[in-house]
């Protein structure tokens, strides 16, 4: 589960036009925690038919741009970084 003020990097790949590059760092700057889990597309295009369980929607301030206010990505599209 994240929290906020949580190091991540993005792992996923989306739009380059509104997300960053796979691999990019950022901070989480808000948490929306869900009650039920609720299973959802995933966000790359190649992939587009397999479903996750997601419990949390999370949104993120990257070390790079673009950053946007809406941007929210599901749990499994984030890796956590531990121990920086």
């Amino acid at each position: 589960m994240f929290k906020k003020g949580d190091l991540v990097q993005m792992d996923n790949q989306f739009s380059p036009d509104w997300h960053p590059p796979m691999g990019t760092y950022g901070v989480v700057v808000e948490v929306e925690n869900w009650e039920h889990e609720m299973p959802v597309h995933d966000g790359n295009s190649a992939n587009s038919e397999l479903l996750h369980d997601v419990d949390q929607f999370v949104r993120v301030r990257w070390a790079n741009h673009p950053n946007h206010n809406d941007q929210c990505y599901m749990d499994a599209s984030l890796k956590k970084i531990v121990g920086v």
